[in-house]
């Protein structure tokens, strides 16, 4: 199956479950299993696969040190695998990479599951083997 096509059935996927929900007053989270999602406020765009999870955000108002061992951009988002998660040293982004998911939704890939919190303006990774991740929003991050 191409990858075109995963995203567009992941796509139609995620927006039937939450056409499904519509019509309730209570708010319950959605599960999907999406390899490429962004945030539902655009800020933040997320991959994910078996081995690891990395968010990237557009808009901050935190700053880190440049590492100088980094000979790339440094600090634009966060990683998760096996062991600590820590900041990205990368060439490239996963911003924009993946349909918008609702607010409050649960992705599980493998051993990672990310959620939104209500407001869809962060992200919350874990690698739930493990335990290790981290939370990212325009305001703060932090790892675990």
């Amino acid at each position: 199956m191409s990858r075109n096509l995963k995203l567009t059935l992941s796509s139609v996927l995620v927006a039937g479950l939450l056409l499904a929900g519509c019509g309730t007053d209570k708010q319950e989270s959605v599960s999907v299993s999406l390899e490429t999602f962004t945030s539902p406020d655009g800020n933040i765009g997320c991959i994910a696969d078996q081995t690891m999870v990395r968010c990237d955000i557009k808009h901050k108002t935190w700053k880190v040190k440049r590492d100088p061992k980094c000979q790339l951009d440094y600090g634009g988002g966060l990683t998760v695998a096996d062991g600590k998660a820590e900041l990205v040293c990368a060439g490239d982004t996963t911003l924009n990479s993946g349909p918008d998911v609702a607010a409050g939704t649960v992705n599980m890939v493998g051993p990672f599951e990310c959620q939104t919190n209500e407001w869809g303006d962060s992200m919350r990774c874990e690698n739930v083997t493990t335990g290790n991740g981290f939370e990212l929003s325009a305001d703060k991050y932090s790892t675990f």
